[in-house]
């Protein structure tokens, strides 16, 4: 669907032009240049040359014309001023007629002629009208569960196992134990490359590999046992999904966890003085982590109701920006794994083409998101630019520790958050947050949020606009 071409050829300008609106969010544009703005853009092109220019008989820059273009020609300096009018113009244009282009313009020199007007056209993709929907109707509130007595056990419990100490024993393996074993597997009769090599492993504890946990179950020191398996459907390679495989189990070692008492010289060692302050401690830290849990599901609830609400035609230069991020990001992490790309690849048995195909759908809602929130930052006035917060991610040494962890948008977006605030000040913030951030009062150390994925939403503005939504 085009809009009909609109003209506009203001008397004060040297330049006139015509824009029509293509699907896609696409515009083509037309543009008829003055005959005297090209001349005078050639001369500038000539000064600018002459002044580097070696013409026996004349110091730089004061060769006439007719001497220089004897020498050098004159079709670079009209095509050179063509290009120069060219980016003049276009940016002329996106100020007159109010677009945000998102990349560079096709485009085509039709006519480039001395003493003739200069004439160029090109297409270019623009960022999209939005059609909002009621989007602050989300229904999503703050609700977070206070920790329970269970919960407060499972932790400690759960940090006493952490500080177990290992003892050998001698007798039969036991749910719990921990296990050094060597194992080897063999599917449709060929070995595979040593599967875990002086492993230490727990009985009775889950894997990707059902059964295999209940196999090391009454293993002794010393002991070999084989069996038969199924990987599952979360096995790492895609040729042994659902595949049997036959398991060589040798053991070399059985220990049983020591666990510490539960007493205060436990709570010392955890840096804390006594039992009565390590409970203290873990309900504050899980009060905490509850609320921010609740404060990111009621997030996503918001944001997932502007996305669907909204209206908006995704261009698609931006879906393809998100997948190259996405894959971007996949090939960092097969690179932490020893791996590279290519290989991936052949063990998933999948062309990059054929990843981009499979994530395009989540690109395009990533793409929706960008801009449904972009559309609501600007209706809702949030001012935070790409510059500050760059300047505020450059200053964190997660940005060294973990440079994906910066793409999730929700970690961008406390970064924009935190810089609002410090424009506001904390006494002068808005009502509602004061009333939605009222329960994270009582719990004043930070615990930082690990990466959630690739970036779904603006780099820039995200989770600002979100508490414009509570």
């Amino acid at each position: 669907m085009s809009d009909a071409p609109t003209i506009s050829a203001p008397t004060e300008r040297s330049f006139r032009h015509t824009i029509r609106r293509d699907a896609g969010s696409k515009v083509s544009l037309d543009v008829e240049v003055d005959a005297e703005r090209l001349t005078r853009q050639a001369d500038r092109v000539f000064e600018r040359h002459n002044q580097k220019a070696k013409i026996p008989g004349f110091r730089p820059g004061k060769a006439p014309r007719a001497m220089y273009e004897r020498s050098y020609g004159a079709e670079h300096l009209w095509a050179e001023a063509a290009e120069d009018l060219v980016d003049q113009t276009y940016r002329e244009i996106v100020e007159l007629e109010d677009l945000s282009p998102l990349d560079d313009p096709k485009v085509e020199l039709t006519q480039l002629e001395p003493g003739q007007p200069m004439k160029w056209s090109a297409t270019v993709t623009i960022r999209p009208d939005v059609t909002l929907g009621d989007y602050a109707t989300h229904g999503a509130t703050i609700e977070p569960a206070p920790p329970s007595g269970e919960e407060i056990d499972k932790t400690i419990a759960a940090m006493r196992e952490s500080h177990a100490q290992l003892q050998p024993v001698d007798r039969p393996a036991k749910a719990g134990d921990i296990l050094m074993v060597d194992i080897d597997v063999t599917v449709d009769g060929k070995t595979l490359p040593p599967f875990a090599r002086n492993a230490h492993v727990e009985a009775g504890r889950a894997t990707s590999i059902p059964g295999l946990a209940e196999a090391f179950v009454g293993m002794k020191a010393g002991d070999s046992k084989t069996v038969e398996l199924e990987f599952s459907s979360e096995s790492a390679t895609e040729e042994l999904r659902g595949k049997k495989g036959t398991f060589s189990i040798r053991s070399s070692q059985v220990a049983e966890k020591v666990l510490p008492a539960l007493d205060d010289e436990f709570a010392k060692s955890v840096g804390v003085a006594s039992i009565a302050d390590l409970r203290r401690e873990v309900k504050n830290e899980l009060a905490h982590s509850a609320f921010h849990e609740a404060r990111d599901a009621a997030a996503d609830k918001m944001l997932d109701h502007a996305v669907e609400t909204a209206s908006v035609e995704i261009p698609e230069v931006l879906v393809q920006d998100e997948l190259d991020h996405m894959v971007a990001d996949l090939r960092a992490r097969v690179r932490e794994q020893g791996i590279t790309f290519e290989q991936f690849l052949l063990q998933a048995r999948k062309t990059e083409d054929e990843i981009r195909a499979e994530w395009k759908p989540v690109a395009e809602k990533r793409a929706k998101s960008i801009l449904v929130l972009d559309a609501i930052a600007k209706k809702e006035g949030v001012t935070v630019t790409s510059n500050e917060l760059a300047a505020q991610v450059a200053m964190t040494p997660l940005a060294q520790q973990d440079p994906r962890a910066l793409r999730d948008p929700l970690v961008l977006a406390s970064f924009a958050r935190s810089i609002q605030e410090g424009r506001r000040g904390r006494d002068e913030l808005p009502r509602r947050r004061a009333e939605a951030r009222g329960a994270e009062d009582h719990h004043p150390r930070e615990v930082e949020r690990d990466s959630r994925g690739p970036r779904g939403a603006p780099r820039d503005v995200g989770e600002e606009v979100v508490s414009r939504l509570r």
